[in-house]
């Protein structure tokens, strides 16, 4: 007896004992702070792929960091920085790193979405007035500080929801061989906000701040560091993640097959 590669055996490695199951993926009571900014135009390029452009000038981005108590994978920490851009004239929010601390969670994230993660420590406080949010990676390599005070009640018009857009990217298994996916995936989240009788949405406005003062080039994240902050809010919510929508395959575009041309002629 043989395992079966059709899916009897599990919908993702190791067949046989998968470490996750198939989307969608459920999040409840989720927790999300987050600041959207303005950061430099050539450092965030420098961190898009091809045909993916910051839709304004400065590029808009937001840090957003995540206190997931009851999940899918159980219950985690994670924190992601995502850029405003346009593919083709149409609009996401592209994410190009992203942190978490549960291994399913990262595994189901780089497998499916392609979302770039990795593992890090990250701790989630509230002392007096404001939300603290830490991130290092390895432990006391401090990548990123987020903190916000809870202003006032914020109106669901103050967040623009836009589809996610990541890049799964697996690289050759043989040398004879392009990648195995090289695409962007479109992932359009479905969620319902928590909401208090009386008073609407969990949703606070306040003020943010974010710091990336120890530059790391193994995690580049000071790529994205704010130049201004425009915005901090934090809400509570349900959602769920359905497996994503192909918008670009980069193989079947043949980006892969130029670039070897492009190196042959060069070492010829």
């Amino acid at each position: 007896m043989t395992l079966d590669l059709k899916g009897a055996s599990g919908f993702s490695m190791p067949l046989g004992a998968s470490l996750y199951p198939e989307p969608p993926h459920h999040f409840h009571g989720a927790r999300q702070a987050f600041a959207t900014y303005e950061a430099e135009a050539i450092s965030v390029r420098a961190m898009l792929p091809p045909g993916v452009v910051p839709d304004s000038d400065p590029p808009i981005c937001q840090l957003c960091v995540c206190d997931y108590p009851s999940t899918t994978f159980g219950p985690y920490l994670e924190a992601f920085i995502m850029v405003r851009v346009k593919v083709d004239d149409a609009r996401y929010w592209y994410q190009p790193v992203i942190f978490t601390d549960r291994e399913p969670a990262l595994a189901a994230g780089r497998e499916i979405w392609g979302f770039a993660k990795k593992l890090a420590t990250m701790e989630w406080r509230e002392e007096a007035e404001q939300i603290i949010f830490t991130i290092d990676r390895p432990r006391g390599k401090r990548i990123a500080t987020f903190t916000m005070v809870r202003d006032r009640i914020a109106s669901v018009d103050e967040l623009e929801g836009l589809p996610v857009l990541s890049l799964r990217y697996l690289p050759p298994s043989d040398p004879d061989r392009r990648p195995a996916a090289a695409e962007l995936v479109r992932l359009d989240v479905q969620a319902a906000m928590h909401e208090t009788p009386g008073l609407g949405p969990v949703l606070w406005a306040g003020r943010a701040s974010v710091t990336m003062d120890s530059p790391s080039i193994v995690d580049p994240w000071y790529l994205l560091a704010p130049r201004k902050v425009l915005s901090g809010h934090v809400q509570t919510l349900d959602f769920t993640l359905p497996l994503g929508k192909v918008v670009k395959d980069y193989l079947a575009e043949g980006l892969f097959e130029q670039e070897a041309s492009r190196a042959q002629l060069k070492s010829a």
